[in-house]
């Protein structure tokens, strides 16, 4: 048996591991919501269970005869267990739907049941795919002496492995086969590991062979006392905790400006995943060299701190806040995105890749147990990735902001590198006084930074400051938010280094619209709060409204925008909630007459397609009372096909739909109902007739009209098509649904537009005159 081919088996689980993260953290998030206490309780179920399988997989490791016919089953059984996650993830729904309406007030008892069915949910694939490196550890290395390098070739093949799953699965599979096809592919791949596994475990009868052109490793044992099985768990547990805290930090700041588009994400994980397995792929090359690990793991944790500073002080920077347009350009995407990301990440994870498989060294006990071993070290890794991701979100960032929590980060790494010095002063005193005093050094270096000030600041803060003024700054365990003026331009709302919106003309008309088409409402939901320009003209225009914002410092920079914040805030008619828009109105009970939803530009930002999706408005519409409207904001930006896509999806949920043109030309209003809508002039007339309407609409700095009879006017012309005219512009074709969010994954198709094909144009004012016209004219020869 050679060797390679149990890697390449292990490189097909490490892919299908990524696709499956990658799609149920994609279809969990539409059961609980996209929250952080969602995500985090859907990570930490995921991460559970692999920690779970890694400590029993490593016992049962070492007690089966055949380690590789059990990896096998393990991967075959986890095929059925994948194929029906779907299904199990549906009935969770219904179980989280029902316990939602009665814990909505107990967003702690909430967060239990969330985690308690995340655990449920993922938790008999995870164990099971947590077991699979532990067995295939002992089958590699019965010889516990071959602990450290089996180990460490297998974390590099694996690694390798889920670099090809992310890059596969969000590049190309959900685009091409959306995610329950993207599913079935990674079941297919460990579906073949499984059966390879079986093919090899039955051509040599499980045996281990050892190729005699590979060096046996000097023996760990001798070296191996228990203090060192502690010293190997606690550092695992700090390398997990640590390396998945610097990819929530790096992902937060290299993400400031870029529209976090899903591409960014793929792109920093890729990147990640990348240096962990460069860095693995050298220990196994190297282990044999290697004379003292503790030595080793010091200084992997002091050059780790160092990079990190360096990486926020030297590269964490943008010209500009701006929107990162991903386009099929390699040198637009490598000088803007690649370069910074690969500059910050690839170093450091390298370094963790190093030295994360060394701990293994230090646990080949001389009893053998090397999948239990092996098994325990994984566990305790887990766990702290699980610590990571919980404790920094939730604690540390919105206490101190990301670029500080990423100092302390660095100042735990050289702590720990400092406590690893001193114990191998033990043994090696003149490299353990040299990695003490660069310690020291870099102890010194870290503090000096916090007091000065400089380093540890937000990007788009440091860019506002530079360009215009900054009213007020917060982080929450969501985002980073700012409000503030550039040059002596417009007010703006700044969330991930994104300008979210202005106080526009278009904002203010999204609830005076639904409202003429329905005078008799009395109650509306707004979706996303943004500068709070749509819930404090629904307030002023009488109606009970519910506003859900998913980003909790958003409202708290109301009062930058509209000096009568407080009043309206303290409208007894009015309800803010913070929540994931998507998962209210899937559960609440509540009723609305008018729903608005404002989606966060751009239209390509990751997580958009939730609240843009068939899924999504056939929710909206059950909300909606008899005869309500349903209003959806698209900003222009989009290709005419993605245009007609999402125009078509809305359509097909609303019998009757009227497409206006927003005044201040940013985009479109899609106003959707059950019952058949028109503009009558005389409800036009007694809507923005109440009190303070006009002047509303007219404070905008964008607005084309100043007076009640102009508004009267503009209003009813403000109609671009509408009902068997939308038919004829959007025909058939594809639609935004769960399974494919068409907004978010675009890569592929304008790849392939670009370089073999005519590019569909992007939708813009200059364009809609054209498209009208096409529609009308193909209305009347339907007619």
């Amino acid at each position: 048996m050679k060797r390679w081919q149990i890697l390449a088996i292990f490189v097909l689980s490490g892919a299908a591991g990524l696709v499956y993260e990658v799609v149920w953290a994609r279809q969990l998030v539409l059961v609980f919501g996209n929250t952080t206490q969602a995500v985090s309780a859907i990570l930490t179920g995921f991460f559970g269970g692999m920690a779970l399988g890694s400590a029993v997989g490593g016992r049962l490791g070492d007690r089966v005869r055949r380690p590789l016919r059990m990896y096998a089953i393990l991967e075959i059984l986890l095929v059925a267990v994948v194929l029906i996650t779907p299904v199990t993830f549906r009935l969770l729904h219904e179980v989280y739907r029902g316990i939602f309406a009665s814990l909505e007030a107990q967003p702690a008892m909430l967060g239990l049941v969330r985690f308690g069915l995340s655990l449920l949910a993922l938790g008999p694939a995870t164990v099971m795919m947590g077991a699979t490196l532990p067995v295939l550890t002992r089958y590699l290395s019965r010889d516990p002496s071959q602990l450290s390098q089996a180990f460490g070739r297998l974390y590099a093949a694996n690694t390798i492995g889920a670099i090809l799953g992310t890059a596969v699965a969000g590049f190309l599979l959900i685009e091409l086969l959306g995610l329950t096809g993207t599913l079935i592919f990674g079941a297919v791949c460990s579906g073949l590991a499984g059966i390879l596994a079986l093919l090899i475990d039955w051509r040599h009868g499980g045996a281990v062979h050892v190729s005699s052109a590979e060096p046996m490793i000097a023996s760990d044992v001798s070296r191996s006392e228990r203090p060192r099985m502690q010293l190997a768990l606690i550092v695992a547990f700090a390398s997990g905790l640590t390396s998945l805290a610097y990819q929530v930090l790096w992902t937060r700041l290299l993400a400031t400006g870029t529209g976090n588009s899903t591409y960014v994400f793929t792109t920093i994980l890729m990147v990640f995943l990348t240096g962990l397995a460069l860095g693995a792929v050298v220990f196994s090359w190297i282990r044999p060299r290697i004379k003292d690990t503790v030595s080793l793991l010091a200084f992997g944790q002091m050059a780790v701190a160092l990079i990190a500073i360096l990486g926020l002080a030297f590269v964490i920077k943008r010209p500009g806040a701006d929107i990162l347009h991903l386009t099929t350009s390699f040198r637009t995407l490598f000088t803007n995105l690649l370069l910074p990301v690969t500059l910050v990440v690839l170093p450091a994870t390298f370094l963790m890749g190093l030295t994360f498989p060394a701990a293994s060294a230090l646990v080949a006990g001389r009893e053998g147990h090397v999948a239990t071993n092996s098994g325990l070290l994984l566990a305790l890794n887990t766990l702290g990735a699980i610590a990571g991701t919980f404790v920094i979100p939730f604690f540390v960032i919105p206490k101190l902001g990301s670029p500080t929590a990423l100092g302390l980060i660095a100042l735990a790494n050289v702590l720990i590198g400092l406590w690893l010095a001193i114990d191998t002063m033990r043994r090696n005193p003149r490299s353990g006084v040299m990695q003490a005093i660069a310690g020291g050094a870099l102890l010194v270096l870290i503090l000096w930074s916090f007091s000065a000030g400089r380093i540890f600041v937000d990007p788009n803060v440091k860019w506002v400051k530079n360009h215009g003024q900054m009213y007020k700054s917060r982080e929450d365990e969501i985002a980073s938010v700012q409000a503030g003026q550039i040059g002596k331009g417009e007010k703006e709302l700044w969330v991930t280094g994104c300008s979210m919106t202005l106080l526009t003309v278009d904002a203010k008309l999204m609830p005076v619209l639904p409202l003429i088409l329905r005078p008799e409402s009395k109650t509306a939901c707004t979706i996303a709060f943004g500068m709070g320009s749509a819930y404090r003209a629904a307030l002023n225009l009488g109606l009970k409204t519910d506003a859900v914002e998913l980003v909790p410092s958003v409202p708290t920079m109301f009062g930058y925008f509209y000096p009568d914040a407080d009043r309206v805030l303290s409208d007894p008619n009015g309800h803010l909630i913070i929540a994931d828009g998507r998962n209210h109105i899937e559960l609440t009970n509540k009723t609305y007459d008018i729903i608005i939803v404002d989606p966060p530009p751009p239209i390509e930002s990751a997580g958009v397609s939730v609240i843009s999706s068939h899924e999504f408005y056939q929710a909206a519409k059950r909300r909606l009372t008899p005869g309500g409207v349903m209003m959806q904001w698209m900003p222009y930006g989009q290709t005419v096909d993605e245009f007609k896509a999402q125009i078509r999806t809305y359509r097909d949920v609303f019998p009757n739909l009227i497409i206006g043109i927003g005044p201040g030309n940013y985009g479109f209003y899609l106003l959707g109902s059950e019952m058949p809508m028109t503009f009558d002039p005389a409800v036009t007339q007694q809507i923005l007739s109440r009190p303070g309407v006009i002047e509303d609409l007219s404070s905008a700095f964008d607005s084309p009209e100043h007076t009640y009879e102009s508004w009267v006017t503009r209003i009813p012309n403000l109609i671009w098509l509408q009902n068997n005219e939308v038919d004829a512009l959007v025909g058939k074709g594809p639609m935004v649904t769960d399974d494919k969010p068409m907004p978010e994954y675009f890569f592929l198709r304008h790849m392939v537009q670009n370089r073999f094909g005519k590019p569909s144009p992007n939708v813009s004012p200059a364009l809609l005159p054209e498209l009208k016209a096409a529609a009308l004219s193909a209305a009347g020869a339907t007619n």
